[in-house]
This record gives structure tokens, C-alpha cells and sequence, in this order.
């Protein structure tokens, strides 16, 4: 009995019809459908583009009303100054505002709307402070108001921008800890007498306040990208230890001059010359032991100075400058010194230069025909 089961066939509705089998009809709706979007995106940008355009126009008519109010019924109270503060922050604000209406939100702007918002918070800041405040300060303290702000502006945008994936985080890690130091000492540095006025210290104590904060920042920006530089060194036999040795060194110098300026420097028995003497001598130490690592480790691998005696006349040049700084310099004013300083660095140019200038006149009488 047949039953007409071999005549039936499947039913797939996951099939998609061929170009060929498609009407034209849906060709065309699917056209009138793209057109139709396209016009709304349009429309809808005339229609924002138009309520920005009102909008600023609005702002601008606020900002000239806020001015007559403020000029017929309140400026005669304050100086011109202060008069001209107002209109100018009164202005930023107007700016501030068209900044965030006309910056788009996609693809980021939300980041640069912060950033021109922060950077119009700082000029209206900066109006507020020199106006109003920056009379009671001097011209030092009122610099390192101006740049510190700046650079705590410079810390939130580094903040927006630099991203957070990857190696992102020790961008702004490293980033932040430099920010941080420059706006520590621009600080520092002009307010440090205020400060003296409720725990005495002295200049060289100042030095070594820079100098600690220099090493903490130091340790900051470094830290985040401390195992990725293990990781690249590991393949070169002895580098990674005379490295360590590097960093260790030059740390230990400065902590070295850390504890000479905050605790001996200032003592009586010593003058200023003799303290430029101790540093140029802790150098001086520090370079001959750093010379001492690296030298092994070249001569294997058939690297090193070409001019050997070129870095012995440096070392003895700064070793002459140390003699002269604790026994002599003393009888000589500042002027003196700096030209003892400087005829040193020519006597020792003079030698450098006529020694590669023997080194060329031997190299260009060689028989070459030979």
C-alpha cells in the first residue's frame, strides 16, 4: 500500500533563499528602511545640533545679564580687580558649560568634556587665587600654588586617559609618582621657611628632604615595571646581579647623601666648600666601584671603554676638584671657585681632545698603499 511518504519532503526553516529567489519588492523595503533610518539620525543631529546652538546663545545673554546686574547694583562694593574676576570666572563658567553641551558623548568624549571642565576649573581657580589670596603670599609661593594645581590637573587627566588594562596600571602607577614629586617640590621649595617656623632646619637639610622624596618617587615609578625588566634580562648570564648592584649603589650614594646633609652638613666644623667636597668624593667611590662590576663582565664578551685612560683623567679630575674643595676653596670666594671648576673641565677637554687629535694624525700616516 502506498501511502505517498516518499513524495513528502523536509521542512528546513533555517534555509535563507538565494539572491535570485529574493523579490524585489524586499530589496526595496529593506532600501526604504535604511533611508528612513538615516533620515531620523538626521534629523535628530539638526534637532541636537539646533538645541546647542539655542542653548549657547542662551548662555551667552545669561552671562551679559549676570554682568549689567552685577555692574549696576554690586561692582561699586569691590576694587577693579575683583570686579574683573567676576566677570572673567562669570565668562569660564558660560565656556565650561558649552564645553560639556557641544563636546559629543561617544567614543570617549565624556573624557575630553572632563578634561577642557578641569582645565577651565584651573584658570577660574587660579583668577580666584591670584585676586583674592595671592597678596599674602610671595611671588615664589604664589609660582608654586599656580604649578601644583596644574600638575594636580595634569595627575586627574592622566587618570581619564591613560587606560587601566595591560600595562596601563604602571602608566599611571609611574605617572602619578612623578606628578606627585613635581608637585611635592614646587611646593616645597617656596614654603619651606614656613615650615622651618615650627621644626628649625636648615639648607642642607632642605637638600636631603628633596633628595628622600626624590628616592621615594623613585621607588614608586620604578616598582611596576620591576618584573618586566627581570624577565628581559634573565637570558644574559651575570647582567641581572650587576644590575641589582647598579641600582643598589646608586641608592646607597644617595642615602648616603641624604645622612651627610640632614645630620653632619650643617655642623659648624665643616663649610660649605668641604660638603661640596664630600659628594664629589662619594661620587667619585661609587663610580670606581660601579666600574669595577661592569669591568669583568665586558672583558668577557670583548666590550669595554676604548679609552681607559680617558676615564682615569676623569677620576682624577674629580679627585683634584675634592683636594681643592675641602683645603683650598675656602680662601676664594664663589666666583673664584666656579672658575677653578670650569678651567678644570677645559684643562681636561684640552687633553681629551689632543689625544684623539694624535690618535687621528698616527691613523692618517699609516702607509695605506700597502
Amino acid at each position: 500500500m502506498d501511502l505517498g511518504f516518499d513524495t513528502m519532503k523536509p521542512i528546513d526553516e533555517d534555509v535563507t533563499p538565494s539572491p535570485e529567489d529574493t523579490p524585489e519588492d524586499v530589496e526595496a523595503v529593506e532600501f526604504e528602511i535604511e533611508e528612513e533610518v538615516r533620515t531620523k539620525r538626521r534629523r535628530s543631529r539638526r534637532k541636537r545640533t539646533k538645541t546647542q546652538e539655542y542653548g549657547s546663545l542662551v548662555s551667552m545673554i545669561a552671562w551679559m545679564a549676570f554682568l549689567l546686574i552685577w555692574l549696576f547694583f554690586f561692582a561699586s562694593g569691590y576694587g577693579i580687580f575683583e570686579n574683573i574676576a567676576v566677570a572673567l570666572i562669570a565668562l569660564f563658567i558660560v565656556v565650561a558649560l558649552n564645553a560639556v553641551a557641544w563636546i559629543p558623548i561617544h567614543e570617549g568624549g565624556w573624557r575630553a568634556r572632563t578634561s577642557a571642565v578641569s582645565g577651565i576649573v584651573w584658570i577660574i581657580f587660579l583668577i580666584v587665587w591670584i585676586v583674592f589670596f595671592a597678596g599674602d603670599y610671595g611671588i615664589y609661593e604664589n609660582i608654586g600654588i599656580g604649578l601644583a594645581t596644574l600638575l594636580i590637573i595634569g595627575a586627574l587627566n592622566v587618570l581619564l586617559w591613560v587606560p587601566t588594562a595591560g600595562e596601563g596600571r604602571g602608566s599611571q602607577i609611574s605617572a602619578l609618582g612623578g606628578i606627585g614629586w613635581l608637585t611635592f617640590l614646587v611646593l616645597w621649595l617656596p614654603f619651606a621657611n614656613d615650615f622651618a617656623l615650627v621644626y628649625s632646619i636648615n639648607v642642607y637639610q632642605n637638600v636631603a628632604i628633596v633628595l628622600a622624596s626624590f628616592l621615594i618617587m623613585l621607588g614608586i615609578v620604578i616598582a611596576p615595571w620591576s618584573p618586566g625588566i627581570s624577565i628581559g634580562i634573565d637570558h644574559e648570564p651575570g647582567l641581572r646581579p650587576r644590575l641589582k648592584g647598579t641600582m643598589t649603589g646608586f641608592i646607597l650614594w644617595l642615602v648616603f647623601i641624604v645622612i651627610w646633609m640632614w645630620s653632619f652638613a650643617g655642623n659648624p666644623i665643616y663649610s660649605a666648600n668641604q660638603n661640596v667636597a664630600v659628594v664629589l668624593l662619594s661620587f667619585a667611590i661609587f663610580c670606581a666601584v660601579i666600574l669595577g662590576l661592569w669591568l669583568p663582565w665586558a672583558r668577557r664578551r670583548g666590550e669595554g671603554p676604548e679609552n681607559w685612560w680617558a676615564i682615569g683623567l676623569a677620576f682624577l679630575r674629580v679627585l683634584a676638584l675634592t683636594a681643592w674643595f675641602w683645603f683650598l676653596a675656602d680662601s676664594y670666594d664663589a666666583y673664584q671657585n666656579f672658575a677653578v671648576f670650569l678651567l678644570s673641565l677645559v684643562i681636561m677637554a684640552a687633553i681629551s681632545g689632543g689625544a684623539q687629535w694624535k690618535r687621528y694624525r698616527d691613523f692618517e700616516s699609516l702607509d695605506w698603499d700597502d
